[in-house]
């Protein structure tokens, strides 16, 4: 008898729309109406939940909240910067939103780059934002749970918090012990913080020998902090009735994207991560990504022996990733016939303990329709329902 866990599979909700969304010239206009079309689709056809990954400016919070009344069982993964917003008032978002949607919140826990948080004027160090963020979602946790006395600590300070249960509208409850904290982070920083603070971890879609140390080092930091940690990973998907037809769709969407796409786009990255140099004068230790690098020197884009990093695993590109030249996995997607994209999903469950796929596809809608329909008959998916309380459950019991 198998003991494999299910899977939960989680989509993407954002608000740029079309099949090559990620160039600004092919999107199509955002509505509000296409983004209830998304929720409902993805609520009908049996996603575990959705990552938010706002854009233009838009609010992540907002923007899922407004799924809540047209969606009844996916939850919403919320991007949070740990100190941006404080964490008693980000735990009266969270008992709001927990309260109103049944339980359908989850946080993801970014660090962020000093490019997206100097616009809140919130800087710290990057290995100090770890400790910034154990802190953070200690305090969160603690307050959520119902913990009203004064906390003075290293970042964050407050005054006994007033006890205003008297005046909750009468069946409005709250995740116990706490809303999940999801989230990432590649450095041995991150790995040691995601022992310790988050309850899924998640890393972006690799070569599975480049996942196995990253996930262990996590495992281990839980370890030594009593706790448990569940894996989740981060990719796109292209799934097709056929092999063929599956991959004769991934090389469209390279060649529609086309060369000077990439070259502009993996140059404007070197200097927004502060990467010295360019795509001219790079060369990777890796020889499949310098095969990727001498294509796109020479106009041309990189054939599939150059993409492919492991059977059914390929990169490509998406909104926030052109084809990768840097080795992280940003951009990796699963590709194949329904059988054997579903054949390495149980690969990577059974040999790393991953259990959470969260992927995309564009057109975000026609994709999510197709991923369902052919992809998810394979799968033993993950459809636990929400537990949402008036109050935890040992308080309920000592009523």
């Amino acid at each position: 008898m198998s003991h494999r866990p299910r899977v939960k599979v989680l989509w993407y909700i954002n608000p740029l729309v079309g099949a090559l969304a990620w160039k600004r010239e092919e999107r199509n206009n955002f509505s509000y109406e296409s983004l209830k079309q998304l929720g409902k689709t993805l609520d009908r056809t049996g996603f575990y939940g959705a990552l938010s990954t706002p854009a233009g400016g838009h609010d992540a919070f907002l923007q899922v909240a407004s799924l809540i009344p047209v969606t009844e069982k996916i939850r919403f993964l919320v991007p949070i910067y740990p100190g941006i917003i404080p964490p008693a008032l980000l735990a009266e978002k969270a008992a709001t939103f927990d309260a109103f949607s049944g339980g359908r919140l989850l946080f993801n826990q970014v660090n962020g780059q000093d490019f997206q948080l100097s616009r809140y004027g919130n800087i710290p160090a990057h290995d100090q934002r770890y400790e910034v963020s154990a802190e953070y979602w200690a305090q969160f946790k603690r307050i959520y749970s119902g913990e009203r006395a004064a906390f003075n600590g290293k970042y964050f300070s407050h005054g006994e918090i007033a006890d205003l249960s008297i005046f909750a509208p009468p069946g409005a409850g709250k995740q116990f012990p706490h809303t999940p904290v999801w989230g990432s982070g590649d450095s041995h920083a991150g790995r040691q913080h995601a022992g310790k603070v988050l309850d899924t971890y998640l890393i972006f879609l690799r070569h599975p020998d480049k996942m196995r140390q990253q996930i262990a080092d996590a495992k281990a930091s839980a370890a030594a902090h009593g706790r448990q940690l569940r894996i989740g990973v981060l990719g796109s998907v292209i799934v097709r009735k056929t092999e063929e037809e599956a991959w004769a769709h991934a090389e469209s969407l390279l060649t529609r994207t086309g060369v000077p796409y990439f070259v502009q786009t993996i140059n404007f990255w070197f200097r927004l991560f502060g990467r010295s140099g360019d795509l001219d004068s790079y060369k990777s230790e890796n020889p499949q990504i310098q095969a990727r690098v001498e294509a796109l020197r020479a106009g041309k884009i990189p054939d599939r022996e150059a993409l492919e990093v492991y059977p059914n695993i390929w990169s490509g590109v998406t909104i926030w990733s052109p084809i990768d030249v840097f080795d992280t996995g940003h951009g990796s997607y699963l590709v194949g016939n329904p059988e054997q994209v579903a054949d390495r999903i149980r690969e990577l469950q059974d040999d790393l303990g991953i259990d959470t796929f969260i992927l995309s596809g564009w057109p975000l809608i026609e994709e999510a329709e197709t991923t369902a329909e052919l992809l998810f008959p394979h799968l033993d998916l993950d459809h636990e329902e929400s537990k949402v309380y008036a109050q935890p459950p040992k308080l309920a019991a000592a009523a």
